[in-house]
C-alpha cells in the first residue's frame, strides 16, 4: 500500500510497506493530498489516489482511536 505522508517541493513523500520513498508529483495524476492511498492506474504508467481506499483507511483509524479513548475512560 502506498500512503502519502506529506507533499513538499513537487514531491510526494510516501510510505510504501514501512519505507519512506519520494515520488515526483509528475508521476501522480489528479488531486492528491496527505493521507491518500495511491494505486497504479489501469495502464500502470502513473499513480492515482484511490478515494474509496483512503476513506476506508481513515474510518479504520478513527475507529481505532475511538476504541482507545473508550478504554482509557474505564476505571
Amino acid at each position: 500500500m502506498i500512503i502519502v505522508d506529506r507533499i513538499e517541493n513537487g514531491i510526494a513523500v510516501c510510505e510504501i510497506d514501512g519505507v519512506m520513498r519520494d515520488i515526483p508529483l509528475s508521476g501522480i495524476r489528479g488531486d492528491v493530498r496527505e493521507g491518500d492511498v495511491l494505486v497504479e492506474s489501469g495502464k500502470g504508467s502513473y499513480l492515482v489516489a484511490d478515494k474509496a481506499a483512503t476513506e476506508q483507511r481513515k474510518a479504520a483509524i478513527t475507529e481505532r482511536f475511538e476504541r482507545l479513548k473508550r478504554r482509557e475512560r474505564k476505571p
